[in-house]
């Protein structure tokens, strides 16, 4: 499949990862145990044993070792057999699993599938918003999708749809479409923004405004850094005081699984009522809802419909709305095509 090596990933959500349990996923189509040491340190290996190649995560934790529940070998946390139950107990020499890199950073588990020697934790972008404020103003959600991971990408960089797709939720009313967005890019992301009037505040914010049912002012602002990451602030004020402004701040993070599968990250912080549980619960229902019946199946369909993971090679009809998405593919192909050029260079010598 066409993806970045060298990058941070998003693997899990840090609470997806329980002390004591096995959690396996797909990630650019290699497969990944993850699993907490005692200390609580996370841990990723590949998902295969080298004897008979079943599956570590059917196995059983042995404190920092994982067991092979099929023949019983143990694995420490670099790969290395540990434990041989079998004979004399001689460990092969070849007894190993691929370890991969897994940082804990911003509520997130981030891996690197690439070179180890290159897994530059620097290189995860700032999201340290996330961790401001109380914990009760914080959303999170984890979603799976039957599409390339560059077309969820599409969707948030792209949120005219949000006019026709969630226009019974928003209340929208075409608010977005007739805008020209616009768009910087300083050769490392992409930044997409709209700012607009409506006669009534959308979505969540209407009803926390000053005086609900009133006009406000919106802005929009999308910031997309490979392969897949982007932040999204969303804000909504009434009057000419925007520092007023009530302020949703949310990650939609975007890792491949295969060619035609992606795992969906989202972690939301809003700036109103922080300490209220009840909105905290009715904001990750709203947008875990949202995507899970609107999003999710127009994305499986369009997948399903262009039948290739290659848009541009269909030639799409290009409209205003499509700037963004269209600017951070070309960023994210440039960025492929240098790895590439990296890769074979190293080969060659």
């Amino acid at each position: 499949m066409q993806h970045l090596a060298n990058v941070w990933y998003v693997a899990a959500l840090a609470g997806e990862l329980k002390p004591g349990q096995i959690l396996h996923r797909r990630i650019v189509d290699e497969p990944v145990v993850m699993f907490r040491k005692p200390s609580g340190e996370s841990v990723a290996l590949y998902d295969r044993c080298p004897h008979r190649f079943a599956p570590l995560h059917l196995g059983k934790l042995k404190g920092e070792h994982i067991e092979c529940g099929y023949h019983g070998l143990r694995f420490d946390c670099a790969g290395v057999c540990v434990h041989n139950p079998h004979g004399d107990g001689r460990i092969p020499r070849t007894a190993a699993v691929r370890s991969f890199p897994l940082i804990e950073k911003h509520g997130l588990l981030w891996i690197w599938m690439g070179s180890a020697d290159r897994a530059d934790p620097s290189l995860i972008p700032d999201y340290s918003f996330v961790g401001h404020g109380h914990p009760n103003a914080l959303s999170s959600g984890y979603l799976m999708t039957a599409s390339n991971y560059q077309l969820v990408t599409d969707n948030i960089m792209d949120l005219s749809h949000a006019d026709y797709l969630h226009s019974s939720i928003l209340n929208s009313l075409g608010a977005i479409t007739h805008l020209i967005p616009t768009v910087t890019d300083d050769g490392h992301s992409v930044t997409i923004g709209w700012d607009y009037s409506v006669k009534r505040a959308q979505g969540l914010f209407d009803s926390f405004l000053p005086v609900p049912g009133e006009p406000a002012h919106q802005t929009l602002d999308v910031t997309w850094r490979a392969p897949a990451l982007m932040h999204l602030i969303a804000r909504a004020w009434q009057g000419s005081d925007r520092s007023s402004a009530l302020e949703f701040d949310t990650l939609h993070l975007m890792t491949p699984e295969t060619d035609t599968t992606t795992h969906y990250f989202f972690v939301g912080r809003r700036n109103f009522r922080e300490e209220s549980s009840e909105l905290q619960q009715a904001i990750t229902e709203g947008v875990m809802k949202a995507f899970s019946n609107e999003d999710k199946p127009m994305l499986n369909s369009v997948q399903a419909s262009m039948g290739t993971t290659d848009l541009l090679a269909l030639k799409p009809v290009f409209l205003s709305c499509d700037s963004g998405a269209l600017r951070s593919r070309r960023l994210l192909q440039n960025l492929l095509a240098a790895e590439q050029e990296a890769a074979g260079a190293v080969a060659v010598a």
